[in-house]
């Protein structure tokens, strides 16, 4: 039956996770590299960039961003470097127990990864001999060339055939776009790009099959890639053609590209030994080879190892440091190809399988399935300790409506359904998988439990930890709510006797400026007593004050309580200027006091004898298109560096020997923004400093 382009690329758009066997022989290698200690990260970045299914598969479960380094050597290592070990053991160990459940031949396998690897290769050393600015792109492409090849052995039926039957790749590319509509070389450049690389590296991986003569004015990667292709069939009879069209391409003489092949063979077959392939000639120059062609057999993974593995993985998956579901989602996909579930949970005390809370699924923690229920699969798998499948009814909702629901949640047309114990909790993992995925073998079986068990004792973990945290939180409030209560009872009888004697004082008193200085500081201490009496209660039963404040008077009243304290007993002169019939700010009195004389206290400190602090305060200014009112401070201080003024709001411990240290600017920041208004510093060291507030006009 003839395969569509719609059927082709239908696959890999239902399954989010491509599936490709990686070489035994790059696994094996990386295994040993992981379970041997403290690993090194490049380490195991140089075995990965050796295989391009292993390449493939981690970038397409973690994309390159736009910004990332082009050498895929860092972008693996970093990948490795955030990924956790134990899952990366597990990996490894899946590429080396499921060989079998391929497609791919061992023989033609091997001859595509070498050939892969020499084109990479020889396409690097072009690049750098040639002079383009990024050798890494050059072998980026190289690698990934004809990974499309893969996956069509894996995914279009009769494939393999057609690889036997044809003996060149220019011909297969010729049946490919008769069969398919599309050949190899623009699948591998489709599936390169899922991995984030950037499109001038998916354009050389979509033309290195094209004539040389239509490329010679293409970009330099596109160049070399082809060239690089050509040269692989120098050993072939196509040799005095290959060789010519190489040098087309990169503008290189013939000798060059011909001592460059023969340094890259060697390099090569070095490679290869290291990790016991066996290599010949042929199969560096095209990506497949026999089927069968697989005489050394590639041996057996020891034991031992590939039990450390799997523990290491039960052990140390879904780390503390991150998203237990991030992770489950990462481990889903590299181990299984599978997408992360969402998990059915069987409460302790029994009832229903109930959905877990999850960010992607708002709803699944309203969905219940009787563990009775004869027409849920879900059901069926918890019931029986066995795994399920579930496939969409083509009339809809078809024998449970829950189960046919979680596949349009999940975007797919069958479910899988794995049952889980981790001793604490119990309950059903239902992935999602198409409804013509192959189930696997008993190794896929295992690696299903053995994921949804070390997730699910994560998960409840952090459950625990969750609620351990809240009980811990509630208790420090509580005692945090005593506390400011005691505090507030014992700071309002000295408050009460001081504004008392105020009184007295005020009626003994005859002097008119001193009685009004008196009636100030009855004021600040009410202001006081007030924010003690709100810190110390959390019931928002205190009646709320005014919600705006008349900033010239607020101005005037500071200056004439705090004038003398703060500047003139210093030797600093303070310059009052505000506009007459100034609006209203739509902040709370306490509000602007307490940011006021914030600055003004930190201004006395900085300011030296003799210096000038200047306060205005004026409206019709537009912030942010809406009108304010603009309260400055400015001062003619000694200043501040650039980097102090980037960090002025952070709060921190006060340092009164650098002006505007102290966390009470961290304060006047969230009360400014809190109420509607922006609060901005000019600062340079040696002319002083300059504070902007502009608040909202009072409605």
């Amino acid at each position: 039956m003839q395969t569509t382009r719609t059927s082709l690329l239908r696959r890999p758009a239902v399954v989010p996770t491509i599936r490709l066997p990686g070489l035994r022989e790059t696994a094996t290698a990386l295994l040993r590299v992981l379970s041997g200690g403290a690993p090194s990260a490049r380490e195991a970045a140089r075995i990965i960039t050796l295989d391009p299914v292993l390449v493939f598969e981690l970038l397409q479960t973690a994309p390159l961003e736009k910004n990332e380094s082009a050498s895929l050597l860092e972008a693996i290592a970093q990948r490795i470097d955030n990924t956790d070990s134990g899952l990366l053991q597990a990996w490894a160990l899946r590429h080396i127990v499921q060989q079998a459940q391929h497609r791919v031949d061992i023989g033609v396998h091997r001859h595509h990864c070498l050939h892969s690897q020499f084109v990479a290769e020889l396409s690097s050393q072009i690049a750098r001999e040639s002079g383009y600015v990024s050798p890494d792109e050059a072998y980026s492409a190289g690698l990934l060339h004809d990974i499309g090849l893969l996956w069509l052995i894996e995914y279009a039926d009769d494939y393999l055939q057609m690889l036997v039957d044809i003996p060149d790749e220019r011909t297969l590319t010729a049946s490919e776009l008769e069969r398919f509509n599309e050949d190899h070389a623009e699948i591998s450049s489709i599936l390169a790009s899922r991995c984030g690389l950037p499109a001038g590296i998916s354009d050389a991986i979509a033309l290195h099959q094209a004539e040389a003569a239509s490329l010679v004015t293409a970009h330099p990667l596109v160049r070399i890639t082809a060239a690089a292709e050509e040269l692989a069939n120098y050993r072939t009879t196509q040799a005095p053609l290959s060789l010519e069209n190489a040098c087309r391409l990169t503008r290189l003489d013939g000798s060059i590209l011909v001592s460059l092949l023969a340094d890259t063979t060697r390099t090569i077959q070095d490679r290869a030994g290291a990790l016991g392939l066996p290599v010949e000639t042929a199969m560096l120059s095209r990506p497949w080879g026999p089927a069968g062609n697989a005489a050394t057999s590639p041996g057996s993974i020891d034991s031992g190892i590939a039990r450390a593995a799997l523990g290491a993985f039960a052990r140390s998956s879904f780390g503390r440091g991150s998203s237990a579901w991030t992770d489950f989602s990462l481990a889903s996909r590299l181990l299984l190809g599978l997408d992360a579930p969402v998990l059915f949970i069987k409460p302790l005390e029994g009832g229903d399988l109930t959905g877990a809370a999850n960010p992607a699924h708002p709803g699944l923690n309203q969905i219940s399935i009787a563990i009775d229920d004869p027409n849920s699969v879900i059901a069926e798998a918890y019931r029986d300790n066995v795994e399920t499948r579930f496939q969409a009814s083509p009339r809809p909702p078809g024998r449970c409506a829950a189960d046919w629901q979680l596949a349009r949640w999940l975007a797919s047309d069958g479910l899988l359904c794995v049952p889980w114990n981790n001793g604490l909790e119990s309950g059903v993992a239902v992935f999602p998988c198409p409804s013509n995925e192959n189930a696997g073998d008993e190794t896929d079986h295992n690696l299903r439990r053995l994921l949804t068990d070390a997730a699910t004792v994560r998960i409840s973990e952090r459950n625990s930890e969750e609620r351990m945290r809240r009980e811990v939180e509630e208790t420090v409030g509580r005692r945090y709510v005593d506390h400011a209560r005691r505090i507030a009872h014992e700071a309002s009888n000295p408050l009460t006797v001081i504004k008392t004697y105020l009184g007295i004082i005020d009626e003994k008193v005859e002097d008119a400026t001193l009685k009004e200085q008196l009636n100030l500081l009855s004021d600040e201490l009410d202001r006081v007593g007030a924010l003690i009496r709100k810190t110390s209660d959390f019931t928002g039963t205190l009646p709320a004050g005014p919600a705006h404040s008349g900033v010239a008077e607020i101005l005037h009243d500071l200056r004439a309580l705090y004038g003398e304290a703060l500047f003139a007993r210093r030797g600093i002169h303070f310059e009052l200027h505000t506009s007459p019939n100034l609006p209203a700010a739509a902040i709370p009195p306490d509000a602007i006091k307490q940011v006021l004389l914030n600055l003004f206290k930190n201004a006395a400190e900085a300011i030296p004898e003799g210096g000038k602090l200047t306060v205005s305060a004026v409206a019709g200014i537009n912030a942010n298109g809406s009108p304010c009112l603009e309260i400055r401070v400015v001062d003619n201080g000694p200043g501040m560096p650039p980097e102090r003024v980037q960090t002025l709001f952070a709060g921190g411990p006060r340092n009164s020997t650098k002006p505007g240290g102290g966390v009470g600017l961290a304060v006047v920041r969230d009360l400014v923004t809190t109420n509607g208004g922006t609060i901005l510093c000019r600062s340079q060291l040696g002319s002083g400093t300059v504070f902007q507030i502009f608040m909202p006009l009072a409605a």
